[in-house]
């Protein structure tokens, strides 16, 4: 059997197979999903009628809270309490008026508006509202002279010519003396049309879901179709923390409060009506699953096909590259992953044949850089010798500062130039190896420069990688001081800080543009080692410190243009690599 036949087996199984299962599966995930989505779009639903109605109500509170602080209401009210007769009844009119005038402005909810004295008189021109507070409604506030809230519905008469019954919902507020809090005045009563507070109630019957209105005391403020709610206890759950959604008997219940009403808004759908709404869904997602399956099973062959010819073209390739044939190329056009996967063979042929071809000519370099290093090596006693001649001869010819010069050049040259030379520096070492350095320009460059040192005492026998300095103070002299046309500086910093040894070099040449600086910045964050020419003394100072001490080390450079240049590093405290230092 071959690998053709072998695949479009074990494909076409696998196909059926994992198409089924996962089918399957994906049936058992998405179900429960779409269940519970459609369960949050029902509890959007009700609370956004929650929603409505409590803006509805929320406005009613806000409203009536203006009310009984008006002044003249105020006013009136204690006027009445103290007259009779025909200042009452003046009193009374203009009391009636303000009532009105508040009335009109909330027209579209507000049924109308009164007031019930401290002694549970009603104060009105006609005798409209006496007898309807007598009624079961108004049992909450009759005595209590310290609760505000929403009676149940009840029918009102609210017109003694042309009387019209309305069915309304009344809030109730008690009044007090605003400059005695604890004076009770009375009792504002405010008749909210009913129609319009359970108009956001009203759903589409194709949702599905009905809408009841508890009050505090789990009286029906409003049902559909007048239906009796016989929602289970857990849907009430503690008075405090209610349950926002339960399951129970085929029905979910949706809970939502109105604090400002004291209302609690129940939304009920059932859950076979959930379950009608996910049977067209699931039809599609059946349909699309055999359509997969039939597309798969269909593709399976040439599929296969155009797997195992390329397949064959690999296998040719590597025997070849196996028998040492670097040339070889592989030409796949099948535009998938195999045609990649020969464009990675070829590459790493070619890679291959690169780096054998470099290693030939990395070995022949290095046999020619070993015999130039052995032509070039001079013997430094014999530098030594000669430049002690110079001296006697200059002595000898009274030239005290050619043999100064001289002298510190061979001072410089034997911290340089040693058969064995040691990694690591004191810092008193550097800097007599700087002024050293610095003498020598001297000659050169006459009161052009100045050497400072700001080195804390305990730090002066502290070890640093040898010669770490002396770039840096000539990148500040040849780039910063000299081009400036100035007498500068070069402030030399060494301290201690948190176990690191903290070392700057700054000075108040020419500074370098933002562009540069950024530039510069870059090649010092590398985690690469840099080369460039016209830095080359800085970027080996970073190479250097990267490989003794790692990227934490690398220069950190300040820098304003026509005002100097900073440079700084920190290494720790301590000899890391001891054992490395004398090979670096």
């Amino acid at each position: 059997m071959n690998i053709k036949v072998k695949i479009t087996a074990v494909a076409f199984i696998s196909i059926l197979l994992s198409v089924g299962l996962s089918s399957f599966s994906i049936y058992l995930y998405v179900n429960p999903i779409l269940s519970r989505q459609i369960v949050r779009d029902n509890q959007t639903i009700v609370e956004k009628i929650a929603q409505q109605v409590s803006y509805l109500s929320e406005d009613i509170v806000n409203y009536a809270k203006g009310i009984v602080v008006n002044d003249q209401l105020q006013l009136l009210l204690k006027k009445m309490s103290t007259t009779q007769d025909y200042d009452y009844f003046v009193s009374n009119l203009q009391l009636e008026t303000v009532l009105k005038e508040y009335s009109l402005l909330r027209d579209h909810i507000i049924v109308d508006m009164f007031i019930v004295d401290r002694d549970n008189k009603v104060l009105e021109m006609k005798d409209v509202y006496s007898s309807s507070i007598t009624e079961d409604w108004y049992d909450d506030f009759r005595s209590n002279n310290q609760y505000n809230g929403t009676s149940k519905p009840h029918i009102v008469t609210n017109n003694l010519n042309r009387p019209t019954e309305i069915k309304v919902v009344t809030y109730v507020m008690n009044i007090y003396d605003k400059q005695n809090p604890y004076v009770y005045l009375g009792k504002l009563l405010i008749h909210m049309n009913y129609e319009v507070l359970v108009k956001p109630m009203l759903t589409d019957p194709s949702l599905g879901i009905h809408i009841w209105t508890l009050n505090k005391d789990k009286e029906t403020v409003y049902a559909p179709n007048a239906a009796a709610l016989s929602a289970p206890q857990e849907v009430f759950g503690d008075s405090d923390y209610p349950k926002e959604t339960v399951l129970k008997n085929g029905n979910y219940y949706i809970h939502e409060s109105i604090p400002s009403s004291q209302w609690e808004l129940i939304g009920v759908i059932s859950e076979n009506k959930i379950n009608a709404n996910m049977t067209y869904t699931n039809y599609v997602l059946v349909s699309i699953m055999l359509i997969c399956l039939l597309i798969m099973s269909l593709s399976i062959y040439p599929v296969v096909a155009n797997v195992t010819k390329p397949l064959m073209k690999l296998i040719r390739g590597m025997r070849q590259v196996s028998k040492g044939e670097l040339h070889t190329h592989i030409s796949v056009t099948s535009g998938d992953e195999i045609e990649e996967v020969a464009k990675v063979f070829n590459k790493m042929v070619k890679d291959i044949k690169n780096l054998v071809e470099e290693s030939v000519l990395m070995e022949k370099q290095k046999r020619e850089l070993e015999l130039k290093m052995f032509m070039y090596q001079i013997n430094p006693h014999f530098i030594y010798n000669t430049l002690n001649s110079v001296i006697y001869l200059a002595r000898k010819a009274n030239a005290p500062d050619v043999a100064a010069l001289t002298k510190a050049f061979i001072s410089f040259l034997q911290r340089t130039i040693k058969n064995k030379p040691e990694m690591l520096a004191s810092i008193q070492e550097e800097m007599i190896y700087m002024e050293d350095y610095i003498m020598i320009l001297q000659y050169r460059y006459i009161d052009r420069m100045e050497l400072l040192w700001d080195v804390e005492e305990a730090c002066r026998e502290k070890k640093i990688p040898k010669m770490i300095l002396y770039p840096l103070v000539e990148n500040s002299i040849f780039h910063g001081i000299l081009p400036s046309q100035r007498k500068g500086w070069i402030r030399i910093r060494v301290m201690a800080e948190s176990g690191n040894l903290v070392v700057s070099v700054e000075d108040n040449g020419v500074g370098m543009s933002l562009e540069k600086l950024e530039r510069l910045r870059s090649l010092m964050g590398s985690p690469f080692l840099q080369e460039d020419l016209d830095h080359i003394g800085m970027l080996n100072v970073n190479n250097r410190l990267q490989l003794l001490y790692s990227e934490t080390a690398i220069l950190q450079i300040e820098s304003v243009e026509n005002e100097g240049t900073q440079i700084r590093f920190s290494i720790p405290d301590w000899l890391p690599y001891a054992a490395d230092h004398k090979n670096v």
